[in-house]
């Protein structure tokens, strides 16, 4: 299974922007979670169409992916 933590924000329009992290440390604690989320918000360096789409902070969760390849060509 492939596991991904997914550090979910608000934008300065009021939209949800979602940043996805592969192989992420499993053991954060809301804390650490939050102050990594508040560090990214906090270096306010980006910007798309006028917009920071990461303003505030809406949750953090962590997502397993499962994938059952029925076949490939090779």
């Amino acid at each position: 299974m492939a596991k991904s933590l997914e550090l979910r924000f608000v934008t300065s329009l009021g939209k949800s922007k979602t940043l996805s992290v592969k192989d992420p440390i499993l053991t954060l604690t809301t804390e650490e979670a939050q102050q990594a989320m508040n560090s990214i918000i906090s270096l306010n360096i980006f910007q798309i169409e006028g917009a920071n789409p990461y303003a505030a902070v809406a949750g953090a969760r962590y997502v397993e992916r499962v994938v059952n390849d029925i076949f490939e060509v090779e």
